[in-house]
């Protein structure tokens, strides 16, 4: 039998106390996905799951009388009760009883509140059992753990070049599509802009050729390939570089869909919480789709490996734009965001893979990391990945090593 993925010994982010425990309300229907546990405290099943949601990279908010709210990777809200339990009667195994004469027990329920209930029922299962004892890292799929943007390099070969046309073309006609959605003005078109923008720079989920051309157009703001004939589509109509800049900077965007001036002023800082909520949303797929964009043509920057003259000048190139185009610095604003790492780790660890692509690209970028201070950022943001977030604690294990790395070439 494997071994769990948790020890006992670990220090737990979540402590229940066993007297704050609530009993089930009459009449309270408890859900299917649920289970009772027998002789096991509920600080020992809370300290098995949160060990669960570290390895997993969920974020938890925790509360001693027994209840959890959890935020996936994807969008998903869980909400985890414990509750005191019936039992059994008689127990005579040595075990501990109450005062009725019942096996102590506590029952753990989980429910979806919001997301993907496919994905839902994925997670569910996995914090069923770590409340049980039984999570292993091997009943948990691998590539899960590991970074979301898969390596690019292995589908040159797998590419077929009777149909590159056909896949620029219908590659363009997609990106306008999404450049559509984000110029509307309803918050579910403007989701669903980036999501097909995050599914169009992920060569996991398209064709390699797709994402390069969407790659692109996020950093450079043109297609900027000699294959590509087609002169009707103008990157500046589209506005797909300005909307990210403007929601990596400014967590917004502008009623126009790309970058406006206003987005600092005194009336755009006050608004609704539904709108909070989904810009935080969006602000989360920007760098969903910058991280994947720049994996891309750090690999593939014209369908071969690039050189690092190629990389470092992509790099620069996006850089420079960005902090003209928004006036504030895009190294600055993602060392930002992972300093929110506490209360915002799918974020930061999104952060800390675009900054790793940017300081490995670009020259630069690391001098201007230095100045910044940022290798402390990334220390407090590692100390966050190691205690409740593993896809966090990966991220900033390479942004440091990078950093390092800079450092003995000074030396």
């Amino acid at each position: 039998m494997s071994k769990p993925a948790y020890g006992v010994e670990k220090e737990t982010n979540w402590r229940v106390q066993a007297n704050l425990l609530r009993q089930v309300p009459l009449y309270y229907p408890i859900e299917k996905t649920s289970t009772e546990i027998l002789n096991c405290t509920p600080d020992e099943i809370a300290s098995k799951i949160s060990e669960c949601c570290r390895i997993l990279s969920i974020q938890a908010i925790y509360d001693e009388v027994g209840t959890a709210m959890l935020y996936t990777t994807e969008h998903v809200e869980i909400f985890i009760s414990l509750w005191q339990g019936i039992g059994v009667t008689g127990a005579n195994d040595g075990h501990a009883v109450s005062n009725d004469g019942h096996a102590v027990s506590v029952i753990v329920e989980i429910q979806r509140r919001r997301g993907c209930p496919i994905t839902y029922q994925k997670y569910c299962c996995n914090l069923l059992d770590a409340a049980q004892g039984e999570f292993t890292l091997e009943r948990f799929p691998k590539k899960s753990m590991d970074n979301l943007h898969a390596p690019v390099t292995k589908q040159i070969n797998e590419e077929k070049s009777g149909t590159g046309n056909a896949e620029n073309s219908n590659a363009l006609i997609a990106l306008e599509i999404a450049a559509n959605l984000l110029k509307k003005d309803r918050m579910d078109a403007r989701k669903l802009g980036m999501e097909s923008l995050c599914l169009l720079t992920d060569p996991s989920k398209t064709n390699l050729t797709t994402a390069l051309i969407a790659s692109r157009v996020v950093l450079l703001g043109s297609v900027g390939d000699e294959n590509t004939d087609d002169e009707e589509v103008y990157p500046e109509e589209l506005g797909i570089r300005e909307a990210i800049i403007s929601l990596v900077q400014f967590g917004r965007l502008s009623d126009d869909c790309g970058f406006n001036a206003d987005l600092e002023s005194e009336e755009n800082k006050f608004s609704h919480p539904e709108d909070d909520e989904h810009n935080a949303s969006l602000h989360n797929l920007a760098l969903a789709v910058l991280a994947n964009a720049l994996d891309v043509l750090e690999n593939n920057g014209n369908g071969v490996t690039t050189n690092q003259s190629i990389k470092s000048d992509i790099a620069n190139h996006f850089i420079e734009e960005s902090n003209h185009t928004s006036n504030r610095e895009i190294i600055s604003s993602l060392l930002g965001v992972l300093s929110q790492a506490n209360s915002k780790p799918h974020d930061a660890s999104l952060s800390a893979h675009c900054l790793t692509s940017l300081f490995q690209a670009s020259e630069d970028a690391r001098r201007r990391a230095k100045e910044l201070n940022a290798k402390q950022v990334v220390i407090s943001a590692l100390d966050v990945g190691r205690r409740t977030h593993a896809k966090l604690e990966n991220e900033t294990e390479k942004l440091i090593l990078v950093l390092q790395r800079q450092t003995d070439e000074e030396h």
